[in-house]
């Protein structure tokens, strides 16, 4: 597939919310801001549950914290997917 490469400015709130999910996911901000993109416009993507939302806000405020102790979002849902 065809990608073509943009310049986005984004305010400092919202550049720390990517930052934040780049290093909790381990991804790039590419894929963060496109995500965020197909989520806006409606294709579908996966959309986690209560439980996993509310892990991940507290591995994104723990990263906020403490960056070196970033957490593995496979690691994350594995865990979640053994509490069933």
């Amino acid at each position: 597939m065809p990608v073509r490469k943009v310049a986005v400015t984004l305010p400092e709130e919202l550049f720390e919310i990517v930052e934040r999910a780049r290093a909790v996911e381990h991804r790039t901000r590419s894929e963060v801001i496109q995500e965020a993109l197909r989520t806006h416009f409606g294709e579908a993507v996966y959309v986690p549950t209560e439980q996993e939302r509310q892990l991940l806000v507290a591995a994104l405020d723990e990263a906020g914290e403490h960056p070196a102790g970033d957490h593995d979002w496979a690691q994350v849902r594995a865990e979640l997917h053994r509490e069933r």
